[in-house]
């Protein structure tokens, strides 16, 4: 599940959004206590690429940022499989923007 924020202006438009599992959502929603849940707030924002010229389009920037927890990792090293989990979540959110834009 997602918690969701988004806002569209012409100057541009954002999504933040934090993945909550479904079985910490009943926790909580059964009197449970936030003090253990990571929220981790990640998005993106899509700009124009400059002024219109010609009423044609000059493109859009795409700016991705994801939190993530990952004991595995420490300041120094990122192991290879969690850098593998981090490229696909790269990829497969570009595509997601890419198929809806």
């Amino acid at each position: 599940m997602l918690l969701q924020e988004s806002y569209t202006t012409l100057k541009g438009s954002y999504v933040t959004f934090a993945p909550v599992e479904v079985s910490t959502l009943d926790i909580i929603l059964n009197a449970g206590s936030l003090e253990n849940v990571p929220i981790l707030p990640s998005g993106f924002s899509i700009l124009p690429d400059g002024p219109k010229r010609n009423r044609g389009s000059t493109g859009s920037l795409v700016t991705m940022a994801f939190q993530i927890l990952d004991t595995a990792s420490s300041a120094t090293d990122i192991p290879p499989d969690s850098a593998a989990t981090i490229f696909k979540l790269v990829m497969e959110t570009a595509e997601c923007i890419k198929t809806v834009v």
